[in-house]
């Protein structure tokens, strides 16, 4: 990943569509959250290859990257969260940053760019699922428009303790 970024650094961060080559570095990201806990129900760590794979998406499916400088700040997503043809027109969003890129607004420009995004697709729904104690994406989703529809109470078991989802969902507009 290198060394911490600088101000100077992020000077001219910007956002694009992920590619197969992006793969390493998505899953060195997402790893470091399956190693610190609190982020996600995952506890194997993502190969390159595995991401490769997932990188293979059905639209409307969306996958970004932000980088400054050929540095790696986040990444985001909105993938299917079902099959089944009623849900076609709504997507489950992620993102995740590189520890050292939090609290730049570079997850600002992600989301922003994901939902440009699904909206030129046509899409009508964007939810998060989220640990209920990770209250910083909880505040970061309400930042961007998105509203708690409910806690599935110990619905995931980790660390010998079950833990509650909170459930976040976005309507989104037409794209003008």
């Amino acid at each position: 990943m290198g060394d911490a970024l600088t101000d100077d650094s992020l000077s001219d961060p910007r956002c694009q569509e992920a590619r197969t080559t992006d793969a390493e570095k998505i899953a060195e990201i997402y790893n470091h959250y399956v190693r610190v806990g609190g982020a996600t129900f995952d506890l194997a760590t993502w190969t390159a290859i595995q991401v490769r794979e997932l990188l293979q998406i059905k639209p409307p499916e969306v996958w970004v990257i932000c980088s400054s400088d050929d540095d790696m700040l986040g990444w985001a997503s909105a993938r299917q969260f079902s099959t089944r043809h009623g849900f076609r027109m709504s997507l489950e969003s992620a993102i995740y940053m590189a520890p050292e890129a939090m609290g730049r607004g570079i997850a600002d420009l992600l989301q922003q760019d994901v939902e440009r995004r699904c909206r030129a697709a046509n899409i009508h729904h964007l939810m998060a699922r989220i640990i209920s104690t990770n209250q910083r994406s909880i505040a970061f989703h309400r930042r961007h428009g998105y509203e708690l529809v409910g806690i599935q109470k110990e619905v995931g078991h980790m660390d010998d303790r079950w833990i509650d989802l909170a459930i976040m969902q976005k309507i989104l507009t037409p794209a003008s």
